[in-house]
């Protein structure tokens, strides 16, 4: 691959291995598995994590728009892809066309699947039981069950609904209760279906693995009303969103990583970057390291983040621009010659090669996001590199459909 800029997203495929074993380990009676790769993957290469997913064992992946599916499947990816975005009659045709399934939403894709489709088609259908987004009311369950229940065009093989307060679930009274006692209550009027149900997104799942970890937890927990089907996201990409280091060991996949383009020597008063929002206090060594909010690197962390120069915490200092960032690297640099840090590694998030660690999560805070924005926004211009036992294996090249 050529890298003429030297910054890159670094994918760590023994971390990703790590966290699905995790998952696979843990639940190993879970009727369904389904990582989802939707944004290209969270930010780390969705044909690439697909394919090497699939040698994991994985058979369902979820993505939100027919052409993130399309594209899997362009690149030779076979698992059973569910499609969670809605569709319109064109749309139903490549979702059957190139063999996805579809997750539905609304009566009008109900009419279209039965428009285009020559024999019967497996759909998942989801609830809306408190997101206010997408799906069915509970309400309408018995009417939807009328409608498809013998239908020749259309097989329920699902129900699907979303948690939108996920980091609550262990609280049997809290809002993730109230929507599994909804969704249980629906799924009933389909058991004569022979269904499964998904509900648990990464802080339903780690809930549910906390509450099976406790031998004095609540045998009615609204957790334990079914055999949930999993659909993690963050948690496979190495993040807790219950921020509980002793629940789960997960490794973060992703390193944002570029290297030094050159240094400044400041004088006292001397400022940096646009609008001059950082002075020197002091004479300073000002790294400038080629990634800015272009590459997906927040503006808004100006004068406020810290990356890794040679192990070392380094304040960001100055406006980040669309193609660059300063480091002032004044006490990391203290004492040697800087020959001696030609092409040095700077970390943005992630690993440096010592093992060290700065978290994307700490980034968000600063910027007032989530840890899911801060992986998605690396942008395109950031070339994805994958390491681990297995990384030859995404690299070759296969064909599609």
């Amino acid at each position: 691959m050529d890298m003429f800029r030297r910054t890159f997203a670094e994918i760590n495929l023994d971390h990703l291995a790590h966290n699905i074993r995790v998952l696979q380990k843990s639940f190993p009676e879970a009727p369904f598995l389904c990582p989802m790769v939707k944004a290209n993957a969270y930010g780390h290469g969705d044909v690439q994590l697909a394919r090497f997913l699939e040698t994991l064992g994985i058979k369902h992946l979820g993505v939100c728009l027919i052409e993130e599916g399309l594209l899997l499947r362009n690149f030779g990816v076979k698992a059973e892809i569910l499609v969670f975005r809605g569709f319109d009659r064109e749309g139903a045709e490549k979702i059957l066309q190139y063999r996805m399934t579809p997750v539905v939403t609304t009566w009008e894709q109900l009419d279209h699947l039965e428009a285009v489709a020559d024999s019967a088609v497996s759909i998942h259908l989801k609830f809306d039981t408190g997101m206010n987004r997408l799906g069915f009311r509970p309400e309408e369950a018995q009417k939807l069950f009328d409608r498809l229940w013998q239908n020749k065009k259309i097989r329920v093989k699902a129900l699907v609904t979303h948690l939108y307060n996920g980091e609550d679930a262990i609280s049997e009274n809290g809002d993730s209760a109230t929507q599994l006692r909804a969704f249980n209550q629906a799924a009933q009027i389909f058991k004569p279906f022979d269904i499964f149900c998904h509900a648990l997104n990464s802080a339903g799942i780690l809930s549910l693995l906390q509450l099976n970890q406790d031998p004095n937890s609540s045998k009615t927990h609204p957790l334990r009303l079914q055999n949930w089907g999993l659909r993690p996201g963050l948690m496979i990409y190495g993040y807790n969103p219950l921020n509980d280091p002793k629940l789960v060991d997960l490794k973060p996949v992703m390193s944002l990583k570029s290297v030094v383009n050159t240094f400044r020597q400041l004088k006292v008063g001397e400022v940096v970057s646009y609008g001059g929002t950082w002075k020197a206090q002091r004479d300073s060594t000002i790294a400038v390291v080629p990634i800015g909010y272009a590459d997906g690197y927040h503006r808004v962390l100006s004068n406020q983040a810290y990356a890794l120069f040679n192990g070392v915490r380094v304040p960001l200092v100055g406006t980040i621009c669309m193609d660059y960032l300063m480091l002032d690297v004044t006490d990391a640099v203290k004492g040697k010659d800087l020959s001696h840090f030609k092409d040095q590694e700077v970390i943005l998030f992630g690993y440096d090669s010592t093992g060290a660690f700065l978290s994307p999560e700490e980034l968000a805070g600063k910027a007032k996001s989530i840890t899911w924005e801060m992986l998605t926004s690396v942008g395109e211009r950031v070339p994805r590199v994958f390491v681990g036992s297995d990384a030859n294996f995404v690299y070759e090249n296969v064909g599609g459909e």
